[in-house]
């Protein structure tokens, strides 16, 4: 019998579909995440999910010593990737794909944002402020929006971006476009500032690492071309927040939308906050009930193949040591 922990919520809602995918071979541990929890010794399964409790799954994780697969409900691992795990040969699983319709949405979204300059006209709102203006805002109609990270989440908004008339253009690590892909133009990573200097909007899609780490700083907001708008539905610190509040003030960012910053939660005495041409969110671009079920469906079609010391097939397999 294999323990599997996860949270309340989640074994409310998935827990019958589960213990059928399990075929009787697993017992639910619902958690809240707080100390005196009992039972976590014998977890050899752990679901990584928003959890009610002052604990972070860090420290859960931490105390099962039996933990030998995690599954995020998340795209990033981050969060809880550590040496200590990969040294115990812990699988982990994520849901890499399962949010991109509502990122891509999203991103969307935060463009449209900027282009019509949302955040001035809800404070005229606010303001009970009537002031009709002939041309308010720009179209996305036949602009460029460069995309850094080309995996699910790239693909998915490219596709959209595509289907509005804009011109696309897309990072990737190996920048190979095989027929159909919806971009015009696939750059390596070394083609960033190429990117940056020709993009409408600049959407960040990619993954957070050693190497990804303030990829867009000073030096890569000079590159940028001026006015240009910036969505970031990715990781807070791939982007250098001194360096955007600069290029912020000169103009160089014609506005920003962030639904990732750090830290995490952003501190009310943050200068993005107020800024005029910022809006900022709490990492909810990725939320989303069909999300949630997406991400337990690829956690039920991996559990049979981890009972049956299949692991090597399960899906949305992670190298956590990259991630460190």
């Amino acid at each position: 019998m294999k323990t599997v922990a996860l949270p309340r919520a989640f074994a409310d809602e998935y827990g019958v579909a589960i213990e059928a995918a399990g075929a009787g071979q697993v017992r639910l541990l619902p958690l809240r995440g707080e100390e005196g929890e009992s039972d976590l010794g014998d977890v050899e399964i752990a679901v990584y999910a928003p959890y009610e409790g002052a604990l972070s799954f860090a420290e859960l994780a931490d105390r099962m010593p039996s933990l030998r697969w995690i599954h995020s409900t998340g795209a990033g691992i981050d969060s809880f990737a550590s040496r200590e795990l990969v040294e115990r040969g812990v699988i982990v699983t994520n849901s890499a794909g399962v949010y991109a319709p509502a990122m891509a949405e999203y991103a969307i979204a935060g463009m449209v944002a900027i282009a019509r300059d949302l955040r001035r006209l809800i404070a005229q709102q606010e303001q009970g402020l009537w002031k009709h203006e002939p041309v308010s805002g720009a179209e996305l109609y036949g602009k460029r929006v460069g995309i850094i990270g080309f995996g699910a989440t790239g693909r998915y908004l490219a596709a959209v971006c595509k289907a509005l008339g804009m011109e696309v253009w897309a990072t990737k690590r190996t920048p190979m476009l095989t027929e159909g892909e919806p971009v015009d133009r696939l750059l390596p990573p070394d083609g960033l500032h190429e990117l940056l200097g020709a993009s409408d909007y600049v959407v960040v899609a990619a993954s957070l690492n050693s190497t990804t780490r303030h990829l867009l700083g000073d030096a890569e907001f000079q590159a940028l071309k001026p006015g240009a708008g910036l969505v970031n539905v990715a990781r807070g610190g791939l982007v250098d927040q001194d360096a955007l509040l600069a290029a912020l003030d000169d103009g160089r960012v014609g506005g920003a939308v962030l639904d990732v910053v750090v830290p995490q939660p952003l501190p009310s005495e943050s200068p993005l906050w107020a800024h005029p041409r910022v809006i900022v969110t709490s990492h909810i671009s990725g939320g989303s009930p069909e999300g949630w079920a997406r991400s337990m469906d690829l956690f039920r079609r991996n559990l049979p193949l981890y009972i049956d010391g299949d692991s090597g097939r399960m899906g949305n397999l992670v190298n956590l040591a990259e991630h460190l």
